[in-house]
């Protein structure tokens, strides 16, 4: 039961109380009227109203305490993505100011600047997003994890990889510590990053330059087929107080520390790792003191994996087998059948594929696809790009309609979802449907490429 849910039945039960108080109350008055017993009335009043009054007053107060830090959380959301926009629009208008002076060599250096800038406060929003769009998941319940074989060592290069140059150039010394016996075990690897990348990025943030951060990875075996695995993450930062320390974990809660000012987050970060942790069957603990910094602590149950991963010969977390990886273009020309009714994102697309010699044919509704794939002769598309919400006819309805059809490249002919539906029941939908893979809007080019690159180098098997 969530905490919302808790404060509500707490009003409830307080609401209720009172009202059996007070319909006692009134019974004890009548029989006050016919004994004209004053000292049992008084006794007998105060036993049941006085609890009553305290439980309500207690509720109401917890009630004001969750919408104010509600309140104060909505502010820092605001905050968080104003100020990201704000850039954008700003880097946006200086482009357009300046965009008849890119002959100039240093300007042209310069707007290439603006737009990698862009790029990454793009970036930024979008994992705000994705962190929101988790924690309601993960409260629902609706946890999506994909237990799989992971190497160890290769989850953790990727970790210090992706920390190493934001925590250094910081100044502070970065290292990770290992002891693992088996290195290969069944979880969630992108769950378990995403959580590691969260405490990590919070110690960067609270560490001051000439300080250090360890993380240091441990296994205890609990039999045979499981192995206890312990992530824990020491830093020598500004640390927290003991009344925050409390509340870390839960929405809502940023610590007011005026050594921590100007350094500013949603607080999503740590509840978000809490429901992650807690949904994989494990624990997180955190200690800290004011001035000396740290320690979080990750325990998390894992099986051991049968077999490891076999990097070589399976498809890659992109999707895209390496062996078998082409630049986008090179053979026979890949026609595409782009089925997206927005404007903006269809321009888009077609200018990024049309740039790379791909053919692409337009629909601008799911009925529209069906007829254009009706009519174009058998083989003529290698694959279709289809937007699940549409007009007309959605995605979904228009990738049955074409698996229906009876020619030999309807069963066969790759379907790509690309939309901005991202909850697995979409996902499930869109499977459900004949659909053969998923892409979550807003695209990531490199990823809709080298897909597109696999079917180029695949395309006899769909022909």
């Amino acid at each position: 039961m969530n905490k919302e849910s808790k404060v509500i039945r707490m009003i409830l039960f307080g609401l209720s109380v009172t009202s059996f108080s007070i319909a006692a109350g009134v019974y004890i008055w009548q029989l006050y009227k016919t004994a004209s017993s004053m000292p049992v009335f008084i006794m007998l009043s105060v036993f049941l109203i006085l609890p009553a009054m305290m439980i309500s007053h207690r509720n109401s107060r917890i009630a004001a305490e969750k919408a104010k830090a509600q309140s104060e959380f909505l502010s820092n959301m605001s905050h968080e993505i104003r100020t990201p926009l704000n850039g954008l629009i700003g880097l946006n208008h200086m482009m357009m100011l300046n965009i008849d002076k890119v002959e100039q060599e240093q300007q042209k250096e310069q707007v290439k600047d603006w737009i990698q800038k862009s790029y990454g406060t793009a970036s930024y929003l979008l994992s705000l997003v994705n962190d929101v769009l988790d924690v309601s998941k993960l409260q629902a319940g609706k946890v999506d994890l994909t237990m799989e074989p992971v190497m160890l060592e290769t989850m953790l290069d990727a970790v210090w990889s992706m920390q190493h140059d934001n925590i250094v150039n910081r100044g502070v010394e970065f290292r990770i510590e290992k002891e693992i016996s088996i290195p290969c075990i069944e979880t969630d690897g992108t769950r378990i990053k995403q959580v590691l990348m969260n405490i990590i990025g919070n110690a960067a943030k609270f560490t001051p330059a000439g300080g250090r951060i360890t993380l240091l990875v441990s296994q205890r075996r609990i039999d045979k087929t499981r192995v206890e695995m312990q992530y824990r993450c020491e830093d020598t930062g500004i640390g927290m107080s003991e009344e925050f320390v409390e509340k870390i974990f839960e929405l809502f809660s940023q610590e007011k520390n005026p050594a921590s000012q100007g350094v500013k987050g949603t607080g999503l970060g740590m509840p978000l790792s809490r429901l992650i942790v807690e949904s994989m069957g494990g624990k997180i603990h955190v200690e800290s003191k004011v001035g000396r910094g740290s320690t979080f602590t990750v325990v998390i149950p894992s099986a051991i994996a049968e077999a490891a991963p076999d990097y070589g010969n399976r498809m890659s977390q992109n999707g895209v087998c390496p062996e078998t990886k082409k630049k986008p273009g090179s053979g026979k020309t890949i026609r595409i059948l782009l089925a997206e009714d927005n404007e903006l994102n269809s321009e888009i697309l077609l200018e990024i594929l049309t740039e790379r010699e791909f053919q692409v044919v337009h629909a601008e509704n799911g009925q529209e696809a069906v007829q254009k794939f009706k009519e174009s002769a058998p083989g003529e598309f290698d694959i279709i790009l289809m937007d699940m919400q549409m007009p007309v006819m959605d995605g979904c309805g228009a990738s049955k309609e074409i698996r229906k059809l009876d020619r030999p490249d309807a069963k066969t002919i790759p379907i790509f979802a690309c939309t901005a539906n991202t909850f697995k029941e979409d996902r499930d939908r869109a499977m459900e449907s004949g659909m053969n893979d998923f892409l979550s809007k807003p695209i990531d080019v490199n990823i809709l490429l080298e897909k597109l690159a696999f079917i180029s180098g695949r395309q006899d098997s769909y022909t």
